[in-house]
């Protein structure tokens, strides 16, 4: 019974026809009935015909506004409205005045300076309420047009970032490979895994706060054997930051990759990368820090965002996040810090 019920109504909901006479029925029946249990069973008829009027100016109304939205002659459209509106008024005052009184040519005067009013009264309602249907449709399809381009320069942006992060990884491989051969195999394999998860693990827009962790904590392996002893590690990863919370795929990795590039072009025989990472109140709180060489001129990254990744990132926190995010980044005495917090998903 409940899905022959629900079938039905998802019919009507689909006909536009039907859910129009659907609601004229339910309007009509409604007021009737109301006047059926009042017990006044000679004013039922009357009550229904009022209904159906009282419709009728409504739809006329609705009409008036599509045909304005829709306009083609303005010359035709006013004639016609002023046509059909004197029609409506005429036919509503003699219908009246026969249906109360019985006298079309003794009340027809009384009954106008009812209906037209009445009938003035409706149909702009009917026009505000074509005029609020319309308002409401640009601006969901606004809204649609304004998501679809915003997802589509997501992609875009996600899309660069795999290249950007490949170039500058096979760079480094290659000039460990000149020097240190013997690196090279565990680098690549490392390599393999962080791929694995940028090309498949990447497809939603928010991942699990968790998998987006292990993937840091691979690149972090695969810098621990890329640069050996020098590396300075301090880690403060949080191990369970929650089944639930979600985080946009591929957004940590651009600051965590950026503190290590950085630090190990110094000419400092050491090189110093913190990171701290934990969930606070539903907010996902990362701070990095590294060692740089504020006398090196490439790096004017430091002074303005700079570099297709970092750019990247910085565009996609501002379409994913809007205000829900806070990001700064400050330099002192040879130290570049970052602090980046999230609203958790």
């Amino acid at each position: 019974m409940m899905k022959h019920l629900e079938s039905f109504i998802g019919k009507v909901m689909a006909s536009r026809t039907l859910l129009h006479l659907s609601f004229c029925l339910a309007f009509v029946g409604t007021f009737s009935f109301a006047v059926v249990l009042s017990g006044n069973l000679d004013a039922a008829g009357a009550a229904m015909i009022s209904c159906l009027y009282i419709l009728t100016c409504t739809y006329v109304g609705r009409w008036y506004g599509k045909s304005w939205l829709n306009r083609s002659s303005v010359q035709v459209l006013v004639s016609k409205s002023v046509l059909i509106f004197l029609t409506l008024v005429l036919g509503g005052a003699a219908g009246a005045a026969y249906m109360f009184k019985g006298n079309v040519a003794g009340y027809f005067l009384q009954n106008l300076f009812i209906c037209f009013p009445i009938s003035l009264l409706f149909v702009f309602f009917g026009i505000a309420i074509a005029l609020a249907r319309h308002t409401l449709a640009v601006q969901v399809t606004e809204a649609k047009i304004a998501q679809e381009q915003k997802e589509s320069e997501l992609r875009l942006l996600l899309s660069q970032l795999s290249p950007h992060f490949l170039f500058n990884t096979l760079n480094n491989i290659y000039g460990i490979s000149l020097t240190q051969q013997q690196r090279v195999p565990s680098l690549l394999l490392k390599l393999s895994e962080l791929l694995r998860y940028s090309v498949y693990e990447t497809r939603e827009d928010f991942i699990l706060l968790e998998n987006e962790l292990l993937y840091l904590k691979n690149y972090i392996d695969f810098e621990k054997i890329q640069n050996g002893d020098r590396l300075m590690l301090e880690l403060a990863i949080e191990e369970n930051p929650g089944e639930q919370i979600r985080i946009a795929p591929m957004l940590l990795i651009v600051f965590v990759e950026n503190a290590f590039k950085h630090s190990k072009s110094t000419r400092k025989p050491s090189m110093l990368v913190a990171i701290t990472l934990r969930v606070l109140e539903g907010w996902i709180c990362c701070a990095v820090k590294n060692s740089f060489d504020p006398d090196q001129k490439e790096q004017t990254g430091f002074q303005e965002p700079s570099g297709i990744g970092l750019h990247h990132t910085l565009k996609r926190l501002n379409l994913i996040y809007g205000s829900d995010y806070f990001y700064n980044a400050t330099h002192d005495n040879g130290t570049y810090h970052v602090e980046l917090r999230l609203k958790a998903k």
